[in-house]
């Protein structure tokens, strides 16, 4: 089962691993395009972080949505 926290790591790195495919030369002018696509809509992480706080304090589930990360949980 996919706890909150883990919900919120997978959305950070998600959005690290577009900026990744978005920059690097040796990935297919294609892909590079996709990538920059899709991170124009993509939360920043300070946005994520608000969003996985506000989950939490405005629904008070803490079995679903996201959860911030400490920085244990970080990697």
């Amino acid at each position: 089962m996919t706890t909150p926290y883990e919900r919120t790591r997978a959305l950070r790195q998600a959005g690290e691993l577009l900026e990744l495919l978005a920059k690097r030369e040796d990935i297919p002018a294609d892909i590079r395009t996709r990538a920059q696509g899709a991170l124009r809509h993509y939360p920043e992480n300070w946005v994520l972080e608000a969003m996985a706080e506000e989950w939490q304090t405005f629904t008070g589930d803490k079995t679903f949505g996201l959860a911030p990360e400490s920085e244990g949980q970080r990697g």
